[in-house]
């Protein structure tokens, strides 16, 4: 069997009875899409799920298999697939079922790997029969000819074409490990290289590419663009970017600041976001990627900024609270999305929530978004002081063993005082004496003792007030839970 060079190809609606084996294993193949024919995957050997799970965009028809008793039950596109084991994988042709049969029935033996499809004609007269057979004797001649010739020339363009792909895969890849980028210090810095390759490494054992979330969510990494960078952190970027035509938002790590660390946690980021679905969370769209370090998460674009930029921009009487106004609104769809992670078993809590985190859209509202610290409440984890300090409850301020869901009704209600007063959390606390600021330190100690607390300001409806101060009570258990507070945001007098 030989492997095709091209790096496209669509085979779907050709009503082939069987898959083409000689495709598989092909060194350029990216995009291969083969659905809509008369056959469903029921099986294949695991170096073929491995080679067909890697592509770009990969699109057949599955038959959704529940069970495998020779092998493991693996997914792709989000359909049951049965991965043979070793043995019974020694014969590499990948097994089918026709449309219709039982899809829970075990495969016995792979069906055939090459097939065509004759279609019914009218009988021929005896004298046309003749012409027809001449012909056809012509042709299978020239065919046998012109198919030696193919046969020469493909060994040797494809040997020619196999041997500048891996000339430009290895060299491309030994140079981002090497870290040689002019524009970088790596490039001067000897010791700086030798860790970056290292982490590089450690980086690759992390990403599991068959992993069958990221899988299913996978898109081709060329039908994104990028276009305009639009913030950036100490580890990531977000980008405006075009998916299908449709503006979305991407998310990537910075290049010279990749780490083990950023990987994992922007990695646990987009399989939580691919497992979110609220309409008050930012819709995760897909994943990019052609190893980790490049990896994108396209998520759904928000036309109107974050919620901070909103603040900065607009006066407390040009934005006041009432009943239909935007400020409430926001609110309410906040504390919506908390609820929704909240109710979720096991319980997701955000740990990061502030006012930069909750985005705006002119017709979509306020939706949340950046669960990159967001965590399970049965993680091992749940003692780190994570979060962004004027928004940290006193329990995680004071390091406390265990913390519960309730340090996002204390942030809820730090975000409840910026609507109010459109000033971030103590911004008008000063230090005694100088009268200077406080810094992130002496805020933290504040907080944590209960000497320090946000001011609302005079004109805050009394019932928001107390809604505000019960969220951010120094006793965890003293907070309401997030769907009660949902409920008070919805009286009918709360503004009053």
């Amino acid at each position: 069997m030989y492997c095709l060079y091209f790096s496209r190809s669509d085979l779907s609606a050709n009503e082939l009875a069987t898959f083409p084996n000689a495709v598989f294993g092909s060194p350029l193949l990216e995009t291969f899409r083969i659905s809509d024919n008369k056959f469903e995957i029921v099986a294949m050997s695991a170096a073929q799920y491995d080679f067909f799970a890697g592509l770009s965009d990969f699109q057949a028809g599955f038959a959704d298999v529940s069970s495998c008793s020779s092998g493991s039950l693996v997914y792709l596109q989000g359909k049951g697939v049965c991965r043979l084991d070793v043995a019974a994988a020694e014969d590499p042709a990948i097994v089918m079922k026709n449309h219709g049969t039982d899809k829970n029935e075990e495969p016995l033996t792979p069906m055939a790997t090459v097939g065509v499809v004759i279609p019914n004609l009218p009988v021929p007269s005896n004298t046309t029969k003749k012409y027809i057979i001449a012909a056809i004797i012509v042709l299978v001649v020239v065919g046998m000819i012109a198919g030696i010739i193919a046969l020469i020339s493909l060994g040797v363009v494809g040997g020619i074409a196999r041997a500048v792909y891996d000339y430009i895969g290895t060299w491309q890849q030994k140079r981002h490990r090497e870290g040689i980028h002019e524009d970088t210090p790596l490039f001067f810095d000897q010791a700086a290289r030798a860790s970056y390759q290292k982490e590089m490494e450690a980086v690759d054992k992390l990403f599991p590419s068959n992993d069958p979330v990221l899988v299913t969510w996978r898109i081709d990494y060329d039908s994104v663009t990028l276009v305009k960078k639009i913030a950036q952190g100490a580890f990531g970027e977000v980008w405006v970017g075009q998916y299908r035509n449709s503006r979305v938002a991407v998310k990537r790590l910075i290049q010279e600041q990749v780490s083990l660390a950023a990987s994992e946690d922007f990695l646990r980021e987009v399989k939580l976001m691919a497992w979110l679905e609220h309409p008050k969370i930012v819709q995760f769209v897909g994943v990019a990627w052609t190893k980790l370090v490049d990896m994108l998460a396209v998520i759904e674009y928000m036309d109107g900024g974050d919620l901070r930029t909103l603040l900065d921009k607009k006066s407390p009487k040009r934005l006041p609270w009432q009943e239909g106004g935007l400020k409430l609104q926001y609110a309410r769809d906040t504390i919506d999305a908390i609820v929704y992670l909240h109710s979720l078993s096991p319980v997701i809590i955000h740990r990061d929530l502030k006012s930069r985190n909750v985005l705006l859209d002119s017709k979509k509202g306020a939706k949340l978004g950046d669960f990159g610290v967001s965590a399970t409440k049965r993680q091992h984890d749940m003692t780190a002081g994570v979060g962004t300090t004027r928004w940290l409850a006193p329990e995680i301020a004071r390091g406390e063993a265990k913390y519960t869901e309730a340090v996002d009704v204390y942030s809820f209600g730090i975000i409840l005082s910026e609507l109010d007063t459109h000033q971030l959390p103590f911004a008008d606390a000063k230090a005694r004496g100088t009268g200077a600021p406080l810094n992130d330190m002496t805020i933290l100690q504040g907080v944590s003792s209960g000497e320090l607390k946000v001011t609302l300001s005079p004109t805050c409806p009394p019932n928001l007030q107390s809604l505000a101060s019960s969220c951010m009570s120094l006793d965890p258990t003293q907070r309401p839970t997030a769907a009660q507070v949902a409920y008070e945001l919805r009286k009918p007098n709360l503004l009053h």
